[in-house]
């Protein structure tokens, strides 16, 4: 495969470093080695079928790693569920009641 060629761009107007604004004609400098860089319009379509392919390969990945964060997640939820109860039953008159601390 062919690399695409370098493009040198001729922009209007004298090649200067940047300046202050409107002061143009003290101390300007001209530049040198601006290159840019083109890519060729027959490769610029690498993601025309990216989200076709994100349908199966990406499932396919994402099913992978389930195993490796449901867990943390269920042993979260469990935390999160038993601090909710605990925390109703503590703010409840029976609470109240049973640890005797008001």
């Amino acid at each position: 495969m062919k690399a695409t060629s370098v493009a040198m761009s001729e922009m209007p107007g004298p090649k200067v470093y940047n300046v202050w604004w409107g002061d143009y004609h003290h101390g300007t400098q001209r530049q040198r080695g601006v290159v840019t860089y083109t890519l060729s319009p027959f490769r610029q379509s690498a993601t025309s079928h990216l989200f076709r392919s994100y349908l199966f390969n990406g499932y396919r990945r994402l099913s992978a790693q389930l195993p490796y964060w449901i867990v943390p997640v269920g042993i979260g939820y469990g935390v999160y569920a038993w601090a909710k109860k605990k925390d109703a039953w503590q703010n409840s008159k029976e609470g109240h009641l049973a640890g005797a601390s008001h």
